[in-house]
């Protein structure tokens, strides 16, 4: 009878288990207007985000808005994994935040649904998050770019002890940020979590897969961590007055290595992402602002098939886009390359131990090449076009 009792008791203490927020939140895709916040619960739940102006007196009053996470006009309730998108913001403005996901207590049929307990952040022990929208207009911009991590956490930490993440307008990690991709656990242990204690719940994150971020059996769930307004990793995004080109330059080798077992066709997808190029061209939604292009790959290697198929299909558009200046990685060393045959455009490649700090003024984009050794450091100047 004791070890029935005790047997009923801890049952009902695991099923008393609150929902908990596991990992985030994170933000990212942010423009003038709008910020998607995302962040990881340890099971499914209904999930929005509340937002107040930060000049207003109290978090819990009338500015306070509301926003969920849906899809197609359903609010989510099956995912762990919540996405929130903000619309309507007002531009250059600071906001605070709180997220919140209220589990399913019961869905018994159709619709009928009873919601339960509801984690969020710190609701009364501790401050909301914050963030602040991007300007409207042009202004000064600084960012950091991150790139070729491959899982050492630790070693990013010390890289950037001496940033202060508050005077940034973005961090961009430029991929393979770990060796592959094995799990969502996998993925928050290998830099995610890291970046959010760092400054990713008030800096915004921006997100260019590398080519080892293809691979994996998690691989295909890497989108659902990283969504963009588009819908697609490749994209255009404005930040104060420059426009930021993030180019998703695929695999490395071909499609048909053995190492990826027939289930890769990167040389179709850098295909489909030329025509997007071109169309950007096409329809005049490039050439207003200044351009700063992403890309994990270099396009000017010659001895990898990846970078060769990217200068018969993307670098012929890029060369028509006017390109101030790409920064790239993968080579896990130092590389520069002045405007030549191949592109039209300086490419400065950041290695696996170093960072770059971006600032952008006055018609040009200075960039500091930093690692934990003094004698690592260079310093650029880029003119923008």
């Amino acid at each position: 009878m004791k070890h029935l009792v005790f047997g009923l008791l801890l049952l009902f203490s695991v099923g008393a288990k609150a929902i908990e927020v596991t990992h985030g939140p994170w933000i990212c895709d942010m423009d003038s207007t709008s910020v998607t916040i995302v962040w990881v619960t340890d099971m499914p739940g209904m999930s929005w985000v509340e937002v107040a102006p930060d000049s207003t007196d109290h978090f819990y009053g009338k500015a306070r808005q509301r926003y969920y996470d849906v899809l197609a006009g359903r609010k989510v309730l099956t995912d762990s994994v919540h996405r929130v998108r903000i619309e309507g913001l007002k531009p250059d403005t600071k906001y605070r935040y709180r997220v919140f996901t209220q589990e399913v207590a019961e869905w018994r049929y159709d619709d009928w649904v009873t919601l339960g307990k509801t984690a969020c952040t710190d609701v009364w022990r501790g401050k909301p998050y914050t963030f602040a929208t991007f300007p409207a207009r042009p202004r000064e911009i600084t960012f950091l770019v991150l790139n070729d991590i491959h899982e050492r956490a630790k070693f990013m930490k010390d890289l950037c002890k001496n940033i202060d993440f508050n005077k940034l307008d973005f961090v961009l990690l430029n991929g393979d940020m770990s060796h592959r991709l094995r799990s969502q656990q996998h993925m928050m242990e290998a830099y995610l979590d890291t970046c959010v204690r760092m400054f990713a719940t008030h800096t915004p994150l921006f997100f260019n897969r590398g080519n080892h971020e293809l691979r994996g059996q998690f691989a295909d769930y890497l989108y659902r961590y990283f969504p963009t307004k588009n819908g697609h990793y490749y994209r255009l995004q404005h930040v104060a007055g420059v426009d930021f080109l993030f180019i998703d330059s695929g695999e490395d080798k071909p499609d048909e290595d053995i190492e990826y077992s027939g289930i890769v066709n990167y040389d179709q997808y850098r295909e489909e992402e030329a025509r997007w190029l071109r169309s950007l061209r096409e329809q005049n939604k490039v050439g207003k602002y200044p351009l700063v292009a992403f890309s994990h790959i270099p396009p000017t290697l010659q001895n990898w098939h990846g970078p060769y198929h990217m200068q018969q299909t993307l670098t012929p558009e890029l060369n028509k886009m006017n390109v101030s200046v790409m920064l790239s990685a993968h080579l896990h060393r130092y590389g520069y390359q002045d405007p030549n045959e191949v592109i039209n455009f300086p490419n400065l490649v950041n290695s696996n131990n170093t960072y770059l700090l971006c600032h952008i003024a006055n018609g040009k984009m200075e960039v500091d090449y930093v690692g934990l050794n003094a004698k690592d450091k260079k310093h650029f100047t880029f003119p923008l076009k």
